[in-house]
């Protein structure tokens, strides 16, 4: 569960506003749900084909360390009489070159000098330090819940239980505007 802010983090919010531990976790899941990811650090494993050039990508970044991987090569020691190859670990890690800015990896080739295909690999992505912008979009959000928690409601009838919304996000503009550096771009 993520948390952007702290209760001591004032700055963020409109004067008379009390930063709340569950005003704080709805404000940041909706960060999260709108970016697609969490913006802290998190460990993800993921599988990635590569290319005839050994190129792939991988889902999350900034890429902060490669834990652990593995590959499958284009084909074993018997070739494939006996089928697929299943996955190597991939015990020197320095055979996988990463830009950890944008994602993008090389990789060498296996031991016996055969091509990967395929790499499964464990990682660590996202911001050690929460970005000032992210505080200041889990601020304006939390400003909008505390306001009116029930801001996006145009009509509410009692009766049959029925509720109309004026749209579907309480991201503002302004908000989106802040996030957009930070929300997942797939690159496949």
């Amino acid at each position: 569960m993520s948390q952007y802010l702290t209760t001591e983090d004032t700055i963020y919010v409109s004067d008379g506003i009390q930063l709340t531990i569950p005003l704080i976790i709805r404000a940041s899941a909706l960060i999260d749900g709108y970016c697609k990811r969490e913006i802290g650090v998190k460990a993800y494993t993921e599988r990635i084909p590569l290319t005839y050039e050994q190129r792939g990508h991988l889902t999350y970044a900034p890429i902060v360390d490669v834990l652990e991987a593995s590959g499958r090569v284009m084909t074993g020691l018997m070739g494939n009489f006996f089928g697929a190859p299943g996955f190597e670990p991939i015990v020197d890690l320095s055979v996988i070159d990463i830009d950890k800015r944008l994602g993008t990896l090389w990789c060498g080739s296996s031991p016996f000098g055969s091509a990967y295909t395929e790499l499964e690999i464990g990682y660590t992505s996202g911001w050690a330090e929460i970005p000032d912008k992210v505080k200041a979009a889990c601020g304006l959000l939390v400003n909008q819940l505390a306001s009116n928690p029930n801001s996006n409601v145009k009509s509410k009838k009692d009766f049959d239980f029925s509720i109309e919304y004026f749209g579907n996000s309480m991201l503002t503009p302004e908000i989106a505007d802040l996030l957009s550096e930070y929300k997942l771009r797939s690159f496949r």
